[in-house]
């Protein structure tokens, strides 16, 4: 499988056409559908010749851990591969490529939101531990009821999150649409 990373504003129209084809099929929904900010995202597609067959995204956020610690964060979406593919690894070399290009590109932390907890697990994501909070204007919101798993990427972080504590919390700016 061949990769390749692509700007939304730079996907070419039959591009665009399939990865919201695998995303509906995935998740009921496209990555433009609905939110501003995907028109910023990158996407990340995996090819079998000229087919797209695997698909992921990740738009920039800035994630503070504890108060102090700011983090660059590549918050990663849509991940996903046509049905008819599945259970051959392809979204898992997606996943480790991507996470290498990330670590390139100088972020410090991945995060998502699983659907599949074991999935990602594998692939060594960590479960935070702690609370999660979006801050909207002025106003903290602790937010409750939500898993985000974590993928450190930069050394030092990695115990910071292996090690996280229900007293601990990560917070982001508010985004249209889902919270995290």
């Amino acid at each position: 499988m061949q990769f390749k990373i692509i700007k939304a504003q730079e996907l070419e129209k039959q591009q665009r056409e399939k990865i919201a084809e695998l995303c509906f099929a995935a998740f009921e929904e496209d990555p433009w559908s609905q939110y501003a900010f995907m028109q910023n995202a990158f996407h990340i597609i995996g090819l079998l010749g000229e087919d797209i067959v695997s698909h992921a995204l990740w738009t920039d956020r800035v994630f503070t851990l504890n108060n102090h610690v700011t983090l660059k964060t590549a918050y990663i979406e849509y991940v996903t591969t046509d049905s008819t593919m599945r259970g051959r690894g392809l979204a898992s070399k997606l996943l480790m490529y991507l996470i290498n290009i990330l670590t390139t590109k100088k972020y410090e932390l991945a995060a998502l939101q699983p659907e599949v907890e074991a999935f990602y697990r594998k692939l060594g994501w960590v479960s935070w531990g702690g609370n999660l909070y979006i801050k909207h204007n002025i106003s903290i919101y602790k937010t409750d009821g939500i898993e985000v798993m974590l993928y450190p990427l930069s050394g030092g972080l990695k115990d910071q999150i292996v090690c996280s504590l229900k007293n601990d919390k990560i917070c982001t700016d508010w985004r249209e649409g889902e919270l995290w």
